[in-house]
């Protein structure tokens, strides 16, 4: 029986770093109380892209030219291309196919471009597995996520700014025979009742040329009273019904890899869990909030350190606004 597995991970981000105290210089009087609200959401340092060379799509390519190389292959090895982002520099072409150009891709490769928000990469790498699983002739597909969301905020939202940070990742999934690596299940939960509560552009694509909005107005959209909080409680949810339905415990799960938006649920979540804040990796300290990248940019750190290796049972859980969210089980 065929599965999917993860091979390797790779990340780029900006050599820009700026601490909590040097981006407060910006907030004047102000700055201890955003200093607390970072710190709070368990940010420390971010990377920033320097200029507008350093784009999205720049960020995705120098990831995916990492990976392709400390691998082994070429970018004609690759069968599938799938870029996930929530700040995409295009729309037409896609993005996908830039990567596709760079890493002078073969001509039968799939290539497209994937928008779940935040929990985009987590969604990207499930359903590609799931259509490798259905096609033998698709082995290897490159999925990359890159984001730089501080770049769309408001001019005056520094609270919201100094939350994220500019970063991507590429993962390499490969299609493998008689194995019990790889993608296991995942589980979803979907709740548009308040969709509109954050929109980017602000009002829509069709009304980026209209004059009767400011460029300021038609960056990203926040109602005063925007949360994701409603999919917070389904984490727990789905993992547990994911560790029912397929015979497991939580003892067999080495890491529980989550969205880094907010440390302090993070720590919420591990508490109704019942499980030690060990098994959720953070390194949310040290990149700031990267959107769809931000659970591969931590699976990375994990099997670079090696608190996860071969044959470990591991969550991947995100959230996006709209709001959406995604579990997946995986056996690295």
């Amino acid at each position: 029986m065929a599965s999917v597995k993860i091979v390797s991970t790779e990340v780029y981000h900006p050599a820009y770093k700026i601490s909590n105290e040097e981006l407060a210089l910006q907030a004047g009087a102000s700055a201890d109380k955003l200093i607390g609200i970072w710190e709070f959401f368990g940010r420390k340092d971010r990377y920033y892209a320097a200029d507008y060379e350093e784009s999205t799509l720049y960020m995705a390519i120098e990831a995916s030219k990492k990976l392709l190389k400390n691998c082994g292959l070429s970018g004609s090895d690759l069968d599938m291309i799938v870029f996930s982002s929530g700040t995409h520099d295009f729309s037409a072409p896609t993005d996908a196919a830039f990567v596709h150009q760079a890493l002078e891709g073969k001509d039968s490769c799939i290539i497209y471009d994937s928008n779940a928000n935040c929990v985009g990469m987590v969604v990207a790498a499930d359903q590609a597995a799931r259509s490798m699983i259905s096609t033998p002739r698709v082995r290897y597909a490159l999925i990359v996520g890159s984001e730089q969301i501080a770049r769309f905020y408001k001019e005056g939202d520094l609270a919201s700014k100094g939350l994220c940070g500019d970063a991507a990742c590429a993962v390499l999934l490969e299609r493998v025979e008689d194995t019990d690596s790889g993608l296991i299940d995942s589980a979803y939960y979907t709740n548009t009742q308040k969709a509109e509560d954050m929109q980017f552009p602000a009002g829509g694509m069709t009304q980026m040329y209209g004059e009767h909005l400011s460029l300021e107005e038609k960056k990203i959209y926040l109602h005063p009273e925007y949360n994701v909080n409603v999919a917070f409680p389904t984490a727990v949810s789905n993992i547990e019904q994911l560790l029912q339905e397929h015979g497991y415990t939580k003892s067999d799960v080495k890491h529980y890899i989550l969205s880094q938006l907010n440390l302090s649920v993070i720590k919420d979540i591990a508490g109704k869990l019942d499980e030690e804040l060990v098994k959720f990796p953070y390194i949310g300290d040290i990149y700031g909030y990267t959107g769809t990248s931000s659970p591969f940019i931590t699976l990375h750190h994990a099997i670079k350190d090696g608190t996860l290796v071969r044959g470990d049972l591991f969550f991947m859980w995100s959230v996006g606004a709209g709001i959406t969210s995604c579990a997946t089980l995986w056996r690295l």
